[in-house]
């Protein structure tokens, strides 16, 4: 019998399931400067519409889940960092990433608990729900469409919380991970940002005014029609006063002036020295080691090993114990549950 050959999209990605701890967060230059995401933790269902001489976008998300927010896409920019980090150590990832949830909380600095693996159940669901028609880095006279994940895959515990995901990014993301020129580094305490005013204005000043000496400047009504939010323009305009009110963005100075009549913003980097690794508060900022993990589950197979380290950082934190070797200490308190069950 002859058959051919299976199209390209329709054989099987092989899985990268690495995860990498203590390292650079990368964003896509693209998404950084032009309006692709929801600034309100409301559920969005106007699309994002922009268009300028050089881009066209329109994003859209339906009814339930809506358009995917600048908090979902904390997601996408550590799947993004991962990826990226996997190619410079000389390994060969696909757009097929394995991950536990945990990994990512920890590394965008989010408490752990049950609430959070339910807004990341809901995260998933926009980012996989958000479809994306642009034709930024489209060939000449073309025109892209994807979705910010596509395709999700969730794995639960016994509890029915989430404890391993896979997910397929798009193969649009994809290429801007293999080429390093369309990422760039960001501040680590940018998730700690709460607006979505402040995480915005934050990428767009990364990505404009960057390291120049003389900074960037933009007029509040480029910078209303660069954001794509539904806010009138003077709320908008309240909003941006407030944060420039504070007289710095991380690690960018802001300075509100009038020009011909008109709100004028400016941001120029004050910090010349690399950005700092997130903190993470806990014993142990290198993490266990992967042996760690292993002897746990030894253990107690049953249970979310991560979730455990969790509990046991908390409990070490509480009583304010002085621990000199994290991995050892782990194991005894894994060995004291086991026996207690």
């Amino acid at each position: 019998m002859a058959i051919r050959n299976p199209p390209e999209y329709n054989t099987q990605l092989s899985l990268f399931s690495n995860v990498f701890t203590d390292i650079s967060t990368r964003d896509s230059q693209e998404t950084m400067e032009l309006p692709f995401l929801s600034l309100s933790k409301r559920t969005r269902l106007k699309p994002i519409e922009y268009q300028s001489e050089n881009a066209k976008i329109t994003v859209t998300g339906g009814a339930p889940y809506g358009i995917a927010t600048i908090w979902d896409w904390d997601l996408v920019m550590w799947l993004l960092s991962q990826l990226r980090e996997a190619i410079d150590r000389g390994e060969v990832p696909t757009r097929r990433i394995r991950f536990h949830p945990y990994k990512f909380f920890m590394a965008v600095r989010r408490n752990i608990g049950g609430i959070q693996y339910e807004r990341f159940g809901q995260s998933l669901k926009r980012l996989k729900n958000t479809t994306v028609v642009t034709t930024v880095r489209a060939k000449r006279e073309k025109t892209v469409m994807f979705s910010w994940l596509e395709y999700g895959e969730f794995e639960r515990d016994e509890h029915g919380r989430i404890k391993y995901v896979t997910v397929v990014i798009p193969e649009w993301l994809f290429e801007a991970v293999s080429d390093k020129r369309l990422l760039l580094t960001i501040n680590p305490d940018y998730f700690l940002l709460t607006g979505g005013i402040e995480r915005w204005l934050y990428r767009l000043v990364r990505k404009q005014a960057g390291s120049n000496r003389r900074g960037w400047g933009w007029y509040f009504s480029t910078l209303h029609k660069r954001s794509g939010s539904t806010q009138r323009f003077s709320d908008f305009s309240t909003a941006l006063r407030n944060v420039a009110a504070k007289g710095a963005l991380l690690e960018y100075k802001l300075v509100m002036t009038k020009r011909s009549g008109h709100d004028y913003l400016s941001a120029t980097r004050v910090s010349t020295k690399s950005f700092p690794l997130a903190e993470v508060a806990l014993q142990n900022p290198q993490g266990l080691k992967t042996t760690t993990y292993e002897i746990a589950k030894q253990y107690l197979p049953s249970k979310d090993i991560y979730a455990l380290e969790d509990a046991w950082k908390k409990s070490t934190a509480r009583n304010k114990f002085d621990i000199k070797d994290p991995d050892q200490a782990f194991l005894a308190w894994c060995r004291k549950v086991a026996k207690n069950l």
